[in-house]
């Protein structure tokens, strides 16, 4: 079973997505309080439990917020949503593309790296997007904090239950 729960701090403020095993176990602890429930149940030997969709913890716990989001090919996946950033195909099969080469003197940073689909990478090559008679639909950016995390309750179908508690 792949259910995932929206962990918000002591301030109702979004900490992480937690697996329902880990939930539970927060719940059964004491540790949180149980906002909504999904409509999911477990049973075990001792009774039949729903799976909680939100929690919040009844302790603010301090989070230690970056100045930005840290780099990487699944951090820029989220950012461009899963999709081509040369001919908008969605895909799970996506690349990294440097859209300057690194051969060229690219860096490996969220301003020069896209999401890019097999075939738009191998056409591509190590050209430029205008060498390779290319085109790019999304410019390439660093996303903030809170964008980001807006984008990834909205990849994972918490943003709208979020906004429904009135949090978002």
């Amino acid at each position: 079973m792949d259910t995932s729960c929206i962990l918000l701090n002591g301030d109702y403020t979004f900490l992480c997505l937690i697996d329902w095993k880990k939930a539970m176990k927060l719940v059964f602890t004491g540790k949180v309080k149980i906002l909504k429930y999904s409509e999911k149940i477990i049973r075990s030997i001792s009774g039949v439990f729903r799976i909680p969709a939100v929690l919040v913890l009844i302790k603010v716990v301090r989070s230690i917020y970056k100045s930005r989001v840290p780099f990487s090919k699944k951090n820029v996946l989220i950012r461009d949503r899963h999709t081509c950033a040369y001919c908008g195909k969605s895909s799970k099969r996506l690349t990294i593309d440097h859209v300057i080469p690194r051969s060229k003197g690219g860096k490996t940073d969220f301003d020069n790296c896209v999401s890019c689909c097999e075939d738009c990478n191998n056409k591509k090559g190590s050209k430029t997007p205008r060498q390779a008679g290319m085109r790019l639909l999304k410019r390439p950016y660093q996303p903030t904090i809170s964008e980001f995390v807006r984008i990834r309750l909205k990849q994972s179908g918490v943003y709208e239950l979020l906004v429904e508690i009135g949090i978002y």
